[in-house]
């Protein structure tokens, strides 16, 4: 029997209100029944978010990893994007059940984040290499939803709290919901995303390969991709100078269009603190600061 940490449960009661109950009472039958199913056995499981995510071992001696998550949109979205990415540097699926929210995966080894590279010049070597061989044009039909439900998301923020949230002003809210929607607008080719790239999610497959997980999947363009991966790991760094120089290089060597990067890196680091004071009641001290570097970095462009 697996025991779940308190605040994963509260996790999921709180994203998943009855049914995520439903799931909680049912785990340890469905983690029995996936043993059964492909003759597995369940290790400890790793530090737990939003999905129950934890070593097996199938049939005995084959190291893989199982994904377990309440069935949801974005859980059929991931599996979506995963399968279409299979000939890129993601993680390989070996087996998914949408229905039973169950993914199984590869086991990346040593299985260390980007995040622990503390060079920035070294990390930002590697993120450039990854990235490149990242997006694939969009699939023609496809259920994996596109940077237009992001706007949707913001406009409900917007009607729910019309004077401001938090340090987000009500003219910052207004003026980046308004650039987000322009943004939206004048969209050039559509690929399909990530949707949550940042250096956690980027994993050490083996010496000088690096492998990424954990796609939400988005359809749209490539500069909103990058947007996530700007706005982490800048603790003990200047802002400024930190967000200029990855800004400079993705922009150089990935071919972007830097004022579309500094306009949805402006819009989306206030639609995320956003995200995060309405579920959190707080926000990332980071995101925020970055609201006025980009602004700043947007504004030297006219100069």
């Amino acid at each position: 029997m697996i025991t779940l940490p308190d605040q994963f449960i509260k996790t999921i009661k709180d994203i998943h209100k009855e049914k995520g109950e439903k799931w909680l009472r049912n785990f340890n039958d469905l983690c029995n029944r996936c043993e059964i199913r492909w003759n597995m056995k369940i290790l400890s499981p790793f530090e737990l978010s939003y999905n129950f995510v934890a070593p097996i071992l199938i049939d005995g001696e084959k190291k893989a990893v199982i994904k377990l998550a309440v069935p949801n949109e974005e859980f059929t979205s991931e599996v979506e994007a995963l399968r279409e990415f299979k000939d890129k540097d993601f993680v390989k699926v070996i087996d998914a059940d949408l229905n039973e929210g169950i993914l199984i995966l590869e086991q990346l080894v040593p299985g260390v984040t980007l995040a622990t590279i503390e060079n920035e010049q070294e990390a930002m070597k590697i993120a450039v290499k990854v990235m490149k061989n990242l997006w694939k044009v969009a699939p023609k039909s496809t259920k994996i939803p596109y940077i237009l439900s992001r706007e949707k998301s913001f406009s409900r923020i917007v009607e729910k709290f019309p004077n401001g949230l938090g340090p987000i002003t009500k003219e910052i809210l207004l003026d980046a919901f308004s650039i987000f929607k322009e943004m939206n607008r004048t969209q050039s080719t559509k690929y399909l995303l990530h949707g949550d790239l940042h250096h956690y999610n980027v994993l050490n497959a083996r010496e000088n390969l690096w492998k990424v997980i954990d796609p939400k999947g988005l359809i749209g363009e490539r500069e909103y991709d990058i947007i996530q991966f700007l706005l982490n790991k800048l603790e003990g760094k200047d802002i400024l100078t930190t967000l200029e120089n990855r800004i400079e290089l993705l922009v150089k060597e990935l071919h972007l269009n830097k004022e579309r990067v500094l306009l949805w890196g402006y819009s989306h680091a206030v639609l995320a603190t956003c995200w995060s004071l309405e579920d959190e009641g707080t926000y990332n001290e980071y995101f925020f600061q970055a609201i006025n570097v980009f602004k700043e970095l947007h504004t030297r462009l006219d100069d």
